[in-house]
Protein backbone atom coordinates (compact mmCIF):
# COMPACT_ATOMS: atom_id res chain seq x y z
CA UNK A 1 0.00 0.00 0.00
CA UNK A 2 1.28 3.35 -0.60
CA UNK A 3 -0.32 6.90 -0.67
CA UNK A 4 0.35 8.28 -4.10
CA UNK A 5 -0.49 11.90 -5.66
CA UNK A 6 -3.42 12.17 -7.98
CA UNK A 7 -1.51 12.66 -11.08
CA UNK A 8 0.22 9.30 -10.47
CA UNK A 9 -2.51 7.16 -10.25
CA UNK A 10 -3.48 5.12 -13.49
CA UNK A 11 -6.45 3.38 -14.61
CA UNK A 12 -6.78 -0.43 -13.14
CA UNK A 13 -5.06 0.66 -10.03
CA UNK A 14 -6.93 -0.55 -6.92
CA UNK A 15 -7.90 1.14 -3.70
CA UNK A 16 -6.96 0.32 -0.63
CA UNK A 17 -9.39 2.27 1.26
CA UNK A 18 -11.69 4.64 0.71
CA UNK A 19 -11.35 8.06 -1.04
CA UNK A 20 -13.72 10.71 1.39
CA UNK A 21 -14.71 13.84 0.38
CA UNK A 22 -14.05 16.79 3.10
CA UNK A 23 -17.48 15.59 4.92
CA UNK A 24 -16.77 11.72 5.04
CA UNK A 25 -18.81 10.75 2.28
CA UNK A 26 -17.35 8.01 0.48
CA UNK A 27 -16.48 9.21 -2.90
CA UNK A 28 -15.44 5.23 -4.21
CA UNK A 29 -14.64 2.42 -1.98
CA UNK A 30 -11.74 0.50 -0.58
CA UNK A 31 -11.51 -2.31 -2.98
CA UNK A 32 -12.57 -0.80 -5.95
CA UNK A 33 -10.40 -0.50 -9.42
CA UNK A 34 -10.22 3.21 -10.72
CA UNK A 35 -11.46 4.27 -13.97
CA UNK A 36 -11.07 7.53 -15.96
CA UNK A 37 -14.28 8.61 -14.56
CA UNK A 38 -13.21 8.29 -11.13
CA UNK A 39 -10.39 10.15 -11.73
CA UNK A 40 -12.43 12.98 -13.16
CA UNK A 41 -14.31 12.95 -10.09
CA UNK A 42 -11.33 12.78 -7.64
CA UNK A 43 -10.06 16.03 -9.42
CA UNK A 44 -13.36 18.12 -9.13
CA UNK A 45 -13.72 17.08 -5.62
CA UNK A 46 -10.19 18.30 -4.69
CA UNK A 47 -8.98 14.87 -3.95
CA UNK A 48 -5.18 15.08 -4.26
CA UNK A 49 -3.78 11.50 -3.07
CA UNK A 50 -5.17 8.35 -2.88
CA UNK A 51 -4.11 4.78 -0.89
CA UNK A 52 -3.49 2.40 -3.76
CA UNK A 53 -2.93 -1.67 -3.10
CA UNK A 54 0.36 -3.14 -3.91
CA UNK A 55 1.74 -0.35 -5.06
CA UNK A 56 4.59 1.77 -3.38
CA UNK A 57 5.39 5.57 -3.55
CA UNK A 58 9.36 4.86 -4.09
CA UNK A 59 8.26 2.23 -7.22
CA UNK A 60 5.93 4.92 -8.89
CA UNK A 61 8.58 7.70 -8.60
CA UNK A 62 11.12 5.13 -10.06
CA UNK A 63 8.45 4.63 -13.11
CA UNK A 64 8.13 8.21 -13.76
CA UNK A 65 12.06 9.29 -13.89
CA UNK A 66 12.76 6.31 -15.98
CA UNK A 67 10.21 7.43 -18.71
CA UNK A 68 11.91 10.93 -18.58
CA UNK A 69 15.28 12.41 -20.38
CA UNK A 70 18.23 11.18 -17.93
CA UNK A 71 19.94 14.45 -18.83
CA UNK A 72 17.48 16.92 -18.74
CA UNK A 73 16.16 15.49 -15.47
CA UNK A 74 19.41 15.81 -14.05
CA UNK A 75 20.02 19.68 -14.71
CA UNK A 76 16.63 20.50 -14.06
CA UNK A 77 17.07 18.58 -10.47
CA UNK A 78 20.65 20.78 -9.91
CA UNK A 79 18.42 23.89 -10.85
CA UNK A 80 15.66 23.39 -8.56
CA UNK A 81 18.20 21.64 -5.96
CA UNK A 82 19.30 25.32 -5.83
CA UNK A 83 15.94 27.02 -5.52
CA UNK A 84 16.20 24.43 -2.21
CA UNK A 85 19.85 25.46 -0.81
CA UNK A 86 18.32 26.83 2.35
CA UNK A 87 15.38 24.09 3.00
CA UNK A 88 16.00 20.67 4.79
CA UNK A 89 15.47 17.85 2.75
CA UNK A 90 15.15 15.93 5.46
CA UNK A 91 12.01 16.61 5.86
CA UNK A 92 9.44 14.37 4.02
CA UNK A 93 7.09 17.98 2.89
CA UNK A 94 9.88 19.49 1.70
CA UNK A 95 11.27 16.37 0.02
CA UNK A 96 8.02 15.68 -1.56
CA UNK A 97 8.01 19.62 -2.76
CA UNK A 98 10.88 18.70 -4.21
CA UNK A 99 10.24 15.79 -6.18
CA UNK A 100 6.70 17.45 -7.55
CA UNK A 101 8.38 20.64 -8.64
CA UNK A 102 11.58 19.02 -10.53
CA UNK A 103 8.89 16.48 -12.55
CA UNK A 104 6.80 19.17 -13.26
CA UNK A 105 10.04 21.84 -14.58
CA UNK A 106 11.27 18.39 -16.37
CA UNK A 107 7.65 18.29 -17.88
CA UNK A 108 7.50 22.34 -18.72
CA UNK A 109 10.83 21.71 -20.45
CA UNK A 110 10.22 18.73 -22.37
CA UNK A 111 6.86 20.25 -24.02
CA UNK A 112 8.67 23.19 -25.24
Amino acid sequence: MGIINLEDIQVGMVLASDIRERSGRILLAGGSEITEKHLRVFKMWGITEADIKDVEKAEIAANIVAKLDPSLFQNVQSQVRERFCLADMEQPFVEELFRLVTLRQVRHKSKG
